[in-house]
């Protein structure tokens, strides 16, 4: 039993190791990926799937509503009166057979508005799902980024480490012939021991933010991936208030505002105009009916269920419903809570105007400090890498002390991670800037 139980485990470990694909990525091809397996955009696909078809069959409006129907009846009496006598079911004239198709068709002005109002929330929609598709792709990207960064941070990290302890063996060695005291010994195992888990912290950070991204992406968690790119860029000078005169109006989440506040106006007006113009109805029923009577007439002989009936109706009527004229009616009301809900989404549409701006704004306020970050710190590591090399051969001559050379070697670390994160900055400014204009990067820098 216990055979078979490993075997199983076996089999099944395999399988999993064996579906787990191997994927190499530029950003572009993360894209891609991303917007066609992500679980979030597939959603919100379905939605839009149910508004287009909500739109296409707004002209259903105009198609009558059919109703069949069809039955059994059945008389009798249980008691013997003065009058009468009891009957049973099987007497003649008591089961009933009867058949019946009614059509109607109401109609109103109002139809109209509904049906403009159907079109307006599908093109909300279809701004909505853009919208959607492009937070997708920037977040992609910014993902992309940010896993380079931390992998060129591994590195870095997993270099010093190295460093670290290639000191410490050779303090080690020296404190073994005598050339160096114990503390320095010490020293060194301790600035070993504290670079381990900073970088194990690194490392688990990268894991966790490896298994976002391919959530994102829409894989598999045990795909194994590998990320093809680099984290240099241009470094651009970028006006802020010349790209809110140019593409505020052009920003998703505003167009959709529009039509939101086109489609509430559409329904406001077809409700008026449903609730408070009349209402023709058109309606045409026809039935056919029969019984087991034998006979109508003393002298006339007829055969039970040979005597069939048909009627049909057409009629035609008006309606109008005129408590939409009287002031704190339920039709009112209603009108009013529409008017409500306009008035509410004006407001969220300046709102966002102003937000907009302060958004971008601070995007490019964001990509200016990193450029400068950028500027400086370029040249900072160059220095502090010189300063620990010339530290480090004054150590080895015996001219400088190992905490000169660990201090060396920490300003060149910082500054080193420094300037990785400034330029993981500067791209994620980026991507968020054209996000927030909704435009590519070559339109709006002017390449």
């Amino acid at each position: 039993m216990k055979k078979i139980i490993f075997v199983t485990l076996v089999a099944v470990l395999a399988g999993g190791f064996l579906s787990a694909e191997n994927l190499t990525l530029t950003v572009d091809e993360a894209v891609d990926l991303a917007v066609s397996r992500n679980l979030g955009l597939k959603q919100q696909g379905i939605d839009l799937r149910t508004r287009e078809r909500s739109k296409d069959k707004a002209w259903n409006a105009f198609l009558p509503s059919i109703a069949a129907s069809t039955g059994v009846s059945a008389n009798h009496s249980l008691f013997d009166f003065d009058y009468s006598s009891s009957s049973a079911f099987s007497d003649a004239g008591n089961l009933g057979i009867n058949a019946g198709l009614s059509m109607s068709l109401p109609l109103n002005v109002g139809v109209g508005g509904g049906i403009s109002n159907l079109m307006a929330d599908y093109e909300a929609g279809l701004i909505e799902y853009e919208d959607a598709q492009k937070q997708l792709e920037r977040d992609v990207r910014k993902q992309f980024y940010s896993l380079l960064a931390n992998e060129e941070n591994i590195r870095i990290q997993e270099s010093n480490l190295e460093l670290a302890q290639k000191r410490y063996e050779q303090a080690r060695s020296n404190f073994e012939n005598g050339l160096a005291p114990e503390l320095e010994v010490l020293s060194a195992e301790v600035t070993v021991a504290n670079l381990r888990p900073a970088l194990d912290g690194v490392a688990a950070g990268y894991e966790s933010q490896l298994l976002y991204f391919k959530f994102l992406l829409g894989i598999d968690r045990n795909d194994e991936l590998e990320l093809v790119g680099e984290l240099e860029t241009e470094l651009y000078d970028i006006e802020a208030e010349d790209l809110i005169s140019r593409y505020m109006a052009g920003r998703l989440d505003l167009r959709g505002l529009d039509k939101q506040l086109e489609a509430i106006g559409y329904l406001k007006k077809g409700t008026a105009l449903r609730l408070k113009t009349p209402t023709l109805s058109l309606g045409y029923s026809w039935g056919l009916s029969g019984s087991n009577a034998d006979s109508t007439f003393p002298a006339t002989t007829i055969e039970p269920w040979s005597d069939w009936a048909d009627r049909g109706t057409l009629s035609l009527g008006l309606q109008w419903q005129l408590d939409g004229f009287i002031p704190g009616s339920s039709t009112d009301v209603q009108l009013k809570e529409l008017q409500d809900a306009i008035d509410s989404l004006t407001l969220a549409k300046q709102m966002a105007i102003d937000n907009a701006g302060i958004e971008i704004t601070n995007a490019v306020n964001n990509l200016a400090t990193a450029r400068r970050t950028i500027e400086a710190t370029t040249s900072s590591v160059e220095l502090a890498r010189r300063n620990y090399e010339l530290t480090e051969e004054a150590y080895q001559v015996g001219t400088r002390e190992l905490l000169d050379v660990e201090s060396a070697q920490n300003d060149y670390l910082a500054a080193t991670q420094q300037l990785l994160v400034a330029k993981y900055k500067y791209i994620a400014g980026l991507l968020d800037l054209e996000y927030a204009l909704n435009a590519p990067r070559d339109e709006f820098l002017g390449r």
